[in-house]
């Protein structure tokens, strides 16, 4: 029996998705749609349940393309008859007026989604390919789905999408029962299900073919605008698309319920779909200046004032914010003893005894995405993380290019196509096709590669005051599983006492790292310095043995530094130089501070600012959408 589609309007629950499919369908300017969920949870049998509502085109496009499939390249048969050069459509041709849908979203390549999208934003493109120049207009609805487990897309990539829903599996007993119900009723004859839902079907295209009929005369008062940007203000938005698809969605609930204005309500409406992936944290507000006419103050409050800059820093892991430079050594050092007596009352034999604290695992992790390096550089290695481009011949082919030496990866669309329009041209000799040198071409290809993570953990005995250590080792060891996961590499470094070693050389076995961190002591002086120094001397030596490589640096410490590289230096000072110095490297940095307790001196975040590294709070990670490692701008 011929399989046939799973109706939109049988998909039990996922009603926000269906809503959003909806906005998306009657306003192809909302931007389009992203359903973000768990695999298995019906995502993709929505979102092609849809076909049935849009009388128009429906272009899937597989992870796989290629730029030749999706943008069109030259007819080569038109070439090799006529001599003609004439440009065969692409995909992106094929979906103008329609849809395009994109399964898995996240796995496909950066610079394929990012053209989908941005081609969808403009409503054309420039072609200039095999000889061909020419302008193509084409304008289409995107759809798509994604799994967060099998990857992330940047915030960039998620900003072009209009609309955003997130789904989770059903945990109503009666709605899994309904759910099972219906599939196995579409299992066993899907053309009489189909017919049974048919009414409901009809009446839903019927629904979003009216509102997009009613959709052009939809208007929006200048109360409606003040209120959208109201909206996207306090969701503290980057740019203007939040403002512009808001609009365009609340005309879109406005013309599905009949009216040709907008209501207060469909801008709440529209706000559930179009704010949630672009929201960002607030910055910290800065403190007021007392008024002189203000009630006096008791006079222990005025000698010990709240450490208000402390506690917006608590709030808020924002890498931008202001922090005092005058008093970081004198306020370090003023702090020495309450660490100690920290140390004392978590670990009474902290002088001479270490501790070992086992990992909380009930720390939340967000994924990680690490940000990828720019150029054509060729990286060796596999895994699951970050693509780059190959020699090897098992990686995808993406593109064809002209070989700057002898290469057995021939790409032989390409060439036929370069070949083609010389044919009329060429003697024959009984072949069907001429080829020549000039023609070749060579395959592109491109593959995934893990990364190496190197960690920096500071083991001093400040780590162990409070129970810090258990949730260090709770954050490293998710980070761990999620490298298993991508086939990366690890390294680990502790630092604590007189100095710094090499807890784990980098290595594949993630099982012999989670053994190390949980053998892991606590205890001593913070040699914050030299655990700096010994990264730049690990990274060193994995740049002697491949220049190429890409490793990752974790900095995890509450940047009390409390031993400086010699005698006679400030600890603070000497971290501050060594974090400068790996600075310089163009790689990707993220620092977690751990600092927690009433009193706050900030040197880790200005440690992160040194290296320009992302910047995290440990105990705010699980508020993070994404753990987003970012590496320093070049020039």
């Amino acid at each position: 029996m011929k399989r046939t589609g799973y109706p939109l309007a049988a998909v039990c629950g996922m009603e926000k998705a269906k809503e959003a499919v909806t906005l998306a369908l009657v306003n192809p300017h909302a931007g389009g749609v992203l359903v973000s969920g768990e695999k298995g949870t019906g995502k993709s049998t929505l979102m092609r349940g849809a076909r049935e509502l849009y009388n128009a085109p429906w272009i899937e496009i597989p992870v796989s393309v290629t730029e030749d499939r999706l943008f069109g390249s030259i007819d080569a048969e038109a070439a090799v008859k006529y001599g003609k050069r004439q440009l065969q459509p692409g995909l992106i041709d094929e979906a103008n007026g329609g849809v395009v849908y994109l399964d898995d979203a996240n796995l496909l390549r950066d610079d394929i989604l990012s053209a989908v999208l941005r081609v969808e934003e403009t409503g054309g493109y420039q072609l200039e390919r095999d000889g061909l120049s020419e302008h193509r207009d084409t304008k289409y609805t995107v759809l798509a789905v994604m799994a967060p487990e099998s990857g992330t897309l940047s915030s960039a990539a998620l900003d072009r999408f209009g609309l955003f829903v997130s789904v989770e599996a059903e945990t109503d007993e009666e709605a899994r029962m309904e759910i099972v119900r219906r599939v196995t009723s579409f299992e066993k004859n899907g053309e009489t299900f189909r017919k049974n839902w048919a009414a409901e079907t009809e009446r839903l295209a019927e629904k979003i073919a009216k509102a997009r009929a009613l959709l052009p005369e939809v208007e929006v008062s200048d109360a409606m605008i003040r209120l959208s940007s109201v909206y996207t203000i306090k969701a503290n938005v980057a740019g203007h698309r939040a403002d512009i698809y808001l609009m365009e969605a609340a005309r879109a609930e406005a013309a599905l319920a009949g009216r040709k204005y907008v209501l207060p309500k469909d801008l709440e409406k529209a706000a559930e779909f179009v704010l949630p992936h672009r929201m960002r944290e607030l910055p910290p507000e800065q403190p007021q200046e007392p008024q002189q006419n203000e009630t006096k103050e008791p006079e222990d409050a005025q000698q010990n004032p709240p450490p208000q800059r402390e506690e917006q820093d608590e709030l808020f892991s924002m890498p931008d914010a202001p922090e005092p430079e005058e008093t970081d050594t004198e306020a370090h050092e003023g702090n020495q003893e309450e660490h100690k007596e920290d140390e004392t009352m978590t670990n009474p034999n902290a002088g001479s005894n270490d501790r070992v604290d086992a990992a909380d695992m009930r720390v939340k992790l967000p994924p990680v995405w690490v940000e990828p390096v720019k150029g054509k550089q060729k990286r060796k290695g596999s895994g699951k993380r970050s693509a780059t481009r190959t020699d090897e011949r098992q990686g995808r082919y993406v593109r064809a290019e002209i070989p700057h030496s002898k290469s057995s990866d021939i790409a032989f669309d390409a060439t036929l196509r370069a070949a083609a329009p010389y044919q009329k041209w060429r003697e024959s000799n009984g072949c069907a096709l001429v080829i020549k040198e000039e023609d070749l071409r060579t395959k592109v290809r491109e593959k995934r590669t893990g990364n190496i993570f190197l960690f920096a953990v500071d083991a001093s005995g400040s780590m162990g005051a409070r129970e810090r250590m258990k949730t260090v080792k709770g954050v490293i060891l998710k980070i761990l599983l999620e490298a298993y996961q991508k086939r990366d590499r690890v390294g680990m470094i502790a630092f604590r006492k007189n100095q710094a070693e090499v807890l784990l050389p980098v290595t594949k076995s993630v099982d012999f790292a989670q053994k190390k961190l949980a053998a892991m002591p606590t205890g001593g002086k913070t040699p914050l310095a030299k655990g700096l120094s010994k990264a730049e001397d690990v990274l060193d030596m994995l740049y002697r043995q491949d220049p190429l490589q890409d490793p990752v640096l974790i900095l995890i410490t509450d940047g009390h530094a409390t031993l400086p590289l010699e005698n006679g230096t400030n600890a603070v000072d000497d971290a501050m130089t060594e974090a400068e110095h790996i600075g310089k490297r163009n790689i990707p940095i993220a620092v977690i501070d751990t600092e927690n307790g009433f009193i706050k001196l900030g040197l880790a975040k200005k440690l992160a600012r040194k290296m320009d590294a992302s910047y995290f709070k440990i105990d705010k990670l699980s508020e993070d959408s994404l753990l987003h490692i970012w590496r320093k701008m070049s020039g």
